[in-house]
């Protein structure tokens, strides 16, 4: 569940010009501000915007990508992380409404894709102040999620957040895709270890409320080997769709969208263009 080699770097590496929104969170690789769409890509446990640095080239031209940096990673990683998920999804969502201008999609892989599921959920409860009229819901257009359990699937590492410093490197080399350059330097698990830990409580205490049928279509993507989520437990996600799901199913592990991006990124653009207004011309 954590990142994949390069993804849970401290800094940012160097890339195309780039912005910033006012709040930090919102990253946009390759900006586009005429875009009909804008992709919100929430990444997995231990994941910053770096894990979407190539994304934006490989997207249609008027779809931008707006990459979620959460604090304690990255340009953030002075910053506490967040371990509440009551407060996670409240600063996220208000941040989202002032500096991401509709349509959006939200997309999220794994604890990104919990993340995007409870924003959705947020944006369709949001109440009015008293005496005021009820405002128009902010939802996606979508909601994409690679490689994320339904929300009635019990975690399959209950508790790593809280094992003892000795073993919480040991127990982390046994998660696919813990970078094995992170796990053997003292100094950098000791930078990483709070946002980890943080990221993986979050991970591991979801759902944090009783979980309700999703507002808007849902697209899901497995992998045929992914031992984080499995095409089983991804597959339950058909019981909060009542909108309609559409399923793609990829071989590989629990990161093969980040490892071999080319299938995983052509059946992205095609759920992509129905939400710009376009039809998919695959």
């Amino acid at each position: 569940m954590t990142a994949p080699a390069g993804a849970a770097s401290a800094p940012d590496g160097p890339g195309p010009p780039h912005t910033t929104s006012p709040s930090g969170l919102f990253h946009r690789p390759l900006p586009r501000p005429h875009a009909a769409l804008r992709l919100v890509c929430l990444p997995h446990a231990g994941g910053g915007t770096s894990v979407f640095r190539d994304w934006p080239a490989r997207l249609p031209a008027d779809v931008e990508l707006v990459a979620v940096r959460l604090p304690g990673r990255e340009s953030r990683i002075r910053e506490r992380p967040f371990t509440s998920w009551t407060t996670l999804v409240d600063v996220v969502a208000d941040a989202l409404v002032r500096e991401v201008p509709a349509p959006y999609v939200l997309f999220g892989h794994s604890l990104g894709g919990m993340l995007a599921y409870e924003l959705t959920m947020r944006g369709a409860s949001t109440a009015p102040p008293s005496g005021a009229a009820p405002p128009a819901p902010q939802l996606p257009e979508r909601l994409i999620l690679a490689g994320c359990r339904a929300p009635d699937v019990p975690s399959p590492h209950p508790g790593l957040h809280d094992v003892p410093r000795d073993r919480f490197a040991a127990d982390l080399a046994a998660l696919a895709g813990s970078p094995p350059e992170v796990l053997r330097n003292r100094a950098l698990l000791g930078l990483l270890e709070p946002m980890l830990r943080a990221d993986l409580e979050l991970a591991q205490t979801w759902p944090w409320r009783e979980p309700l049928p999703l507002p808007v279509p849902l697209t899901v993507f497995d992998a045929s080997d992914d031992v984080m989520a499995p095409p089983e437990a991804v597959a339950g996600w058909r019981r909060y769709a009542p909108l309609g799901v559409r399923a793609h199913h990829l071989s590989g592990g629990h990161f093969t969208l980040h490892e071999d991006p080319e299938r995983f990124l052509t059946l992205l653009r095609g759920e992509l263009l129905p939400a710009a207004g376009r039809v998919p011309t695959r």
